[in-house]
């Protein structure tokens, strides 16, 4: 039996907007419920507590790319990023896929995926700059440049859902959790407004 096509749900955003953290609850509230899967990316950075990825060699993400292994993959802030197979899979299979992505690879998304998404996550420059300060990966003036690149990327962006992380995570979290629930009703029926 073949399935509807799913959907790919691009979360974007700015770095120290609290994507992970809503991905998360949005997880957490979803427990169960096979329709949606949440697929970790692939990123040439080593672990760490605020950002949930799994790590991959600059080597493997570039025999990955030569062997046609990601679903899609981009270059952000001196580092690689992909996405598995499983989000193309999943994608085929009629479930919804949730993923944290560049903004600028939307427009890819839109040429590779038949039915797309996209939930912006974002905050004030001033908490954001506050939470990256907090990390403390990056020095005042990188932090400034991101905060000038946050302004040109989300000019041209026309999200679906954007929430205004600065409240508690569960709020954020379940306006995420509604809005999933709302994609995968949209996609199960083919003839619903996208």
């Amino acid at each position: 039996m073949t399935h509807p096509p799913g959907a790919f749900v691009c979360i974007v955003g700015p770095s120290g907007a609290g994507k992970d953290s809503l991905l998360a609850k949005a997880r957490e509230g979803l427990v169960g419920d096979d329709s949606i899967v949440f697929p970790r990316r692939l990123v040439t950075r080593p672990r760490n507590d605020s950002e949930d990825h799994e790590t991959i060699s600059q080597e493997a993400f570039d025999e990955g790319v030569r062997n046609g292994d990601f679903s899609l993959h981009w270059q952000a802030n001196g580092l690689s990023y992909a996405l598995p197979k499983e989000v193309s899979e999943a994608i085929a299979g009629g479930k919804v896929a949730v993923c944290n992505v560049s903004r600028a690879i939307v427009s890819t998304v839109f040429e590779r995926f038949p039915h797309v998404y996209v939930v912006l996550i974002t905050a004030p420059p001033t908490v954001i700059t506050e939470r990256l300060r907090k990390r403390g990966r990056e020095s005042s003036a990188s932090i400034a440049a991101r905060l000038e690149r946050n302004r040109n990327l989300s000019a041209v962006l026309t999200p679906d859902l954007t929430i205004m992380n600065t409240g508690p995570v569960e709020i954020g979290g379940e306006r995420l959790v509604s809005f999933l629930r709302r994609v995968v009703e949209k996609t199960g029926n083919a003839n619903a407004p996208a």
